[in-house]
């Protein structure tokens, strides 16, 4: 939310004039659906539809649109060379007008959780927070959430995510983060890098490329490596896995992963307001995206629904927690559905078979089905594990759940596990 001079003043930095109406732009998007009178519509190109079409009508509603292509001569619509380019310039002269504190935070996991856990811990302390919503958290997303960020704002908390080196770098130049955090360095996206080093050195452009105090896990071997360089000319405070194993005596009701984000959000939060709140009230009023460790009942089964996304680090952390939750406490047949890991690349017949490799240390579970394509190009190397059961997609599980029993459901979105909760035969 701001006014059309800060537009004005956008404008001029991309070397443009342009004199608008004095008025309250009340919301930004790229979804012509959203737009109402004082909206302002970015007009992006997409592999199925071009936002430009839609200008026109738009702007008989009072809206704003941003464009690259000449399609009229309305006083609000604005042509630019490059709308992904000016909307970044946009939300960096907002950003500049704000007061309050922004913290930003990436990771290979856990960087929903530990956003809105962020989130809640500041807003438990009296603090006004806006925070990135879904997953706009990437070059298109990030720039929305600061544009949209309400006028009383006071802690603004945004979430980076990257796929490729110089992302993080790009979303930082616009956000000027005061305190930044990494919640860990695994495997997700590797298949874009040569190596796990340079995936770490892409994650770590949060904390090279702000000049923010750095909240950082030295228990991460690259984590460390960097403070150990930069503590003579740089704000750090650090925390190790020590401090979360402790931190688990408070919250032992959660799964390790998630004292993990807790202890993350905690330390990144003390840094940016000198204290911290209520714990145990700030995790109970956190609020998480579906998909996420959420446990449905239905019938005689239980479902762990953790298959919002999956890497091999975050496999294993939510088999593990599954497995002394639910199988070393006897509390029922404990089964996984897991899905195929994606964005792996030259590495991702080594991580699936690592993986497949190790579920033989859980004894105790009754049957593990493994869907989706990459777990299917090692069925023959597994044809004496009877308890591994391939399925080409989720649909092919018909037939084959028993009928009670606890499930963990993990895996990469591209599998669309979630499916299985509309099959007849698990809604009876």
């Amino acid at each position: 939310m701001f006014t059309t001079l800060l537009l004005e003043k956008a404008l001029e930095k991309a070397g443009l004039k342009k004199k608008l109406k004095n008025s309250l732009i009340s919301k930004c998007s790229i979804d012509s659906r959203e737009c109402t009178e004082n909206s302002l519509f970015f007009a992006f190109k997409g592999e199925k539809t071009d936002g430009h079409n839609y200008v026109p009508d738009l702007l008989k509603k009072g809206v704003i649109c941003i464009g690259s292509e000449d399609i009229s001569q309305d006083e609000n619509y604005i042509k630019v060379p490059d709308v992904l380019d000016f909307m970044s310039v946009l939300a960096h002269e907002r950003r500049k007008l704000f007061r309050g504190k922004v913290i930003a935070v990436t990771g290979s996991s856990g960087k929903t959780s530990t956003r809105q856990l962020i989130a809640s811990m500041a807003s438990v302390s009296g603090k006004i927070v806006w925070a990135t919503i879904g997953n706009l958290n990437n070059h298109l997303g990030m720039p929305l959430v600061i544009l949209n960020m309400p006028l009383l704002t006071e802690v603004l908390v945004l979430e980076m995510g990257m796929n490729h080196s110089g992302e993080i770098k790009k979303l930082v130049e616009i956000a000027d983060p005061g305190f930044v955090t990494i919640t860990n360095i695994g495997n997700a996206h590797i298949g874009n890098f040569a190596s796990h080093a340079d995936l770490a050195a892409a994650k770590l452009e949060i904390f090279n490329f702000s000049k923010a105090v750095v909240s950082a896990n030295i228990s991460d071997p690259y984590m460390k490596k960097w403070v150990e360089e930069h503590k003579n000319s740089r704000i750090i405070n650090t925390y190790s896995n020590e401090e979360v194993a402790a931190a688990t005596e408070d919250f032992e009701e959660l799964p390790d992963f998630m004292v993990e984000n807790i202890t993350c959000a905690a330390n990144v939060v003390k840094a940016a307001l000198g204290s911290l709140p209520d714990l145990k009230k700030s995790v109970e009023k956190c609020v998480l995206p579906g998909m996420r460790g959420e446990v449905k009942v239905i019938g005689k089964r239980t479902f762990v629904v953790d298959c919002y996304n999956a890497n091999p680090q975050s496999m294993q952390k939510s088999i593990e927690n599954f497995y002394k939750k639910y199988a070393l406490k006897e509390s029922g047949d404990c089964f996984l559905i897991l899905g195929s890991m994606f964005e792996l690349g030259n590495f991702s017949e080594k991580m699936h078979k690592e993986l497949v490799n190790s579920l033989k240390d859980f004894t105790l579970l009754k049957a593990i089905f493994l869907v989706g394509c990459e777990f299917d190009k090692l069925k023959s190397d597994f044809l004496n594990c009877k308890k591994l059961v391939f399925l080409g997609d989720i649909a092919d599980i018909k037939g084959l759940l028993p009928e009670e029993g606890i499930f963990l459901v993990k895996g990469s979105r591209g599998n669309r596990l979630e499916r299985l909760f509309d099959f007849p035969e698990v809604l009876k």
